[in-house]
């Protein structure tokens, strides 16, 4: 039997549209190329069969990506474990396979917007700032999710709130008891984090005040409970997703 000259691993995630742009990674003895639904390493067998831990490394890399979209987007998205290709010198491949995977939901796109001066110059491109704040999203949660506790059950409950509509309210909620615990009180939270008092509150009035049918205190309301608007929704959203920005800031430094 001839020599294995390369391990591929590969990943399949969905929806095949979840990343805007293809993102590659190079690594020692390797690439990493994601892109419509496909993640593809391509690694030296040598470093491969050496290093044990390269596959759940990578396939943190990947998921941190795909973490980063779903926090700024609110979209779920479904990744596969990797299957392994050895490819020997004489073209004849070796396949091996581990199926598991997620749920998948959907939500609504976003319109981007390219402003320019009068001379043709780029002054905002939505996209390319959405872009770069994404990259460096998943590059802090890449950095600190394997070791610190805090994060990992932040992005657990805003993956939660996802897959569970009908309770949203709740686990996004808890992603500012996760800081609470972590700090200890709200004062020390606040200071750590860089944020006003209004910034911390927002998500307790949308999860604990308003009679809503996704919040936290359904059997306490004292009249008929609403679903929330989806401009309710959003606003608890994007409250929290600037928690969890702020402590990744709050981490690097």
């Amino acid at each position: 039997m001839s020599k294995v000259v390369t391990v591929q691993l590969e990943w399949k995630y969905s929806p095949e549209t979840y990343l805007e742009e293809p993102i590659s990674i190079s690594f020692e003895g390797g690439n990493l190329e994601i892109k419509h639904g496909v993640a593809i390493a391509i690694i030296d067998p040598e470093i491969y069969h050496a290093d044990s831990s390269i596959r759940e490394e990578l396939t943190r890399q990947i998921d941190s990506r795909l973490h980063a979209v779903q926090i700024m987007t609110h979209k779920d998205f479904e990744l596969s474990k990797p299957s392994r290709t050895d490819i020997r010198e004489d073209g004849k491949k070796n396949h091996f396979l581990e199926v598991e995977s997620c749920v998948m939901t959907m939500s609504a796109g976003t319109v981007d917007l390219v402003v320019k001066d009068k001379d043709g110059n780029i002054v905002s491109d939505t996209k390319r700032e959405r872009l770069d704040k994404q990259r460096r999203f998943a590059s802090l949660v890449d950095k600190y999710r394997h070791s610190d506790a805090t994060l990992d059950q932040m992005l657990k409950s805003y993956q939660k709130s996802v897959k569970d509509p009908d309770d949203e309210l709740v686990h996004l909620y808890e992603i500012r008891d996760s800081l609470s615990e972590r700090f200890g009180s709200k004062k020390n939270a606040i200071q750590k984090l860089g944020i006003t008092s209004a910034e911390w509150d927002e998500i307790g009035k949308l999860a604990n005040t308003l009679p809503l049918k996704q919040g936290r205190h359904r059997g306490k309301a004292a009249g008929a409970l609403r679903n929330a608007e989806i401009a309710e929704l959003e606003k608890a959203r994007k409250s929290v997703a600037y928690l969890i920005e702020k402590y990744l800031e709050y981490l690097e430094t």
